[in-house]
């Protein structure tokens, strides 16, 4: 799903399960290497707990900042770079809430809105981030489209 194709407030519900998958597969990937290297939980219960530890946070955020944007672009009735700077500084806010603390809460929060803030700035500008090339360059050449496809999805048109 490209969240970018649709303006901010449109496809709403998409866009949040999009943020909250992807963050929460994020987060358990970083828990299986959290638990793997630093702390090594003994028990399946302590296992368990350290999985949970980062991957509901981490799915939290991408709640924050995909319903946020939303309900953002719904109340300013825009597009624009502000939604994702804010939605970025809530979605930041988690880990100030997880570890009870103003200041790891407003460093992450700041964090976030900047990399929120910056994302959204290349895609309306057309500027293209590292990991895409311009649509100049793979329009005709479909090898250097590097889009990962698993497998061909039934509900949707064939994109190639």
């Amino acid at each position: 799903y490209d969240f970018q194709k649709s303006p901010d407030g449109h496809d709403c519900l998409e866009k949040t399960y999009y943020f909250t998958k992807y963050a929460g597969i994020f987060g358990a990937v970083f828990s299986f290497y959290e638990a793997a290297l630093f702390s090594k939980p003994t028990t399946v219960y302590g296992t368990l707990a350290r999985f949970g530890r980062f991957t509901l946070p981490f799915a939290g955020m991408g709640f924050v900042f995909g319903s946020s944007v939303c309900v953002l672009a719904h109340l300013r009735k825009k597009n624009d770079v502000p939604n994702h700077v804010i939605a970025g500084a809530l979605a930041g806010s988690i880990w100030g809430f997880k570890y009870n603390s103003v200041r790891i809460g407003h460093t992450w929060g700041l964090f976030f809105a900047i990399l929120a803030g910056y994302i959204k700035f290349f895609e309306m500008n057309k500027i293209p981030m590292l990991n895409r090339a311009p649509e100049w360059i793979t329009q005709n050449r479909p090898n250097l489209h590097w889009g990962i496809k698993l497998y061909d999805d039934p509900g949707r048109p064939d994109e190639a």
